[in-house]
């Protein structure tokens, strides 16, 4: 493996273990024996999703995965062992939900480097392997999966971004454009979208009812700077790695009219949030305010240039501005 993927895996994993480090010990419930767990585990795989944001070192990575003929069993294996690593570090290891889980990042890897040599568009394979990474994610089911992580959404969420990246665009070879070097051109669309998602979200969401003004009187900046961060990581990256850079853009080579993958991965980014309102009248209107949110992302991403960083930035300072000023 090349120096340049090395040398980025190493200072993202540290900077990742600072700061995994830090919030842990944050939060009095947790044991050193959870701190420790949770930044052994969770730090090696910022590191790898971080150091596939740079295309040179993504590139060394990715043709190291290519010709490497035991990358699968090195990958796959790593982790799988980090999955493992908390229950060993605090004493619940759980044979049964490891194996689970080997078995499923065996089997996403394997299938997609045996569709490495076909153009990528979204096949059915790829839906199948999409659903079953996404589905238990967002619905939750996976989380008592893990049960010596203080924060298992966050685990989760670096996992199968990680997991997505690695078998997507490194054996997949799905040009998805995973570039996360911010580009003067990128950010300049992401706050034109921004303000054109809050111009058509905002009215309607106020006038629903569903959506109301909220400022407070002051705001704790370091702890704003640090849930942007947060944001970015472990809800926009990868929310729109499988909605915009997996599903919009294998479904943008399937269809001459463009406007159909725009209008299904809007939809099914909007139905993604069905759960998170509890009445039926706040459930119709998330999924409506959500699915034009994801039009607007999915705008960015085209607009880019397929750059999947303008589109996490945008979707970003959506969510963040929304925590700001607005309450629902």
């Amino acid at each position: 493996m090349k120096k340049r993927f090395v040398l980025l895996w190493t200072i993202w994993t540290l900077i990742g273990a600072a700061l995994i480090y830090g919030i842990s010990v944050s939060d009095s419930k947790n044991s050193m024996a959870t701190v420790i767990a949770n930044v052994l585990s969770l730090s090696p795989l910022f590191g790898i999703l971080l150091a596939q944001g740079s295309p040179k070192a993504s590139r060394q990575f990715n043709e190291w995965l290519q010709q490497e003929k035991n990358s699968l069993f090195y990958v796959a294996g790593g982790i799988s062992f980090l999955f493992v690593l908390p229950g060993l570090v605090t004493g619940k290891f759980d044979p049964y939900s490891s194996a689970i889980f080997t078995a499923i990042v065996f089997a996403v890897f394997g299938t997609l480097r045996q569709l490495s040599n076909k153009e990528f568009t979204f096949t059915w394979t790829d839906l199948a392997l999409w659903i079953l990474l996404w589905i238990p994610f967002d619905l939750r089911w996976s989380m008592q999966m893990l049960p010596a992580a203080n924060d298992s959404y966050t685990w989760w969420s670096i996992a199968i971004s990680t997991i997505g990246i690695i078998g997507w665009y490194g054996y997949r070879r799905a040009d998805i454009g995973f570039n996360l070097v911010p580009r003067l051109k990128d950010i300049r669309i992401a706050f034109l979208a921004l303000v054109l998602i809050m111009i058509i979200v905002v009215p309607p969401g106020l006038l629903t009812g569903f959506l109301s003004f909220h400022l407070p009187q002051t705001y704790n900046i370091p702890k704003l700077t640090l849930h942007f961060v947060g944001l970015f990581l472990t809800v926009a990256l990868p929310e729109e790695l499988f909605f915009r850079g997996i599903l919009l853009r294998g479904l943008d080579k399937m269809y001459s009219k463009k406007w159909i993958p725009l209008v299904v991965s809007s939809l099914a980014f909007g139905l993604m949030h069905w759960n998170n309102a509890s009445t039926l009248s706040t459930q119709i209107t998330y999924v409506c305010l959500a699915a034009i949110a994801g039009l607007g992302y999915g705008w960015t991403y085209r607009k880019s240039g397929n750059n999947l960083f303008a589109a996490i930035l945008v979707h970003t300072l959506v969510d963040w501005t929304w925590k700001l000023f607005l309450a629902s």
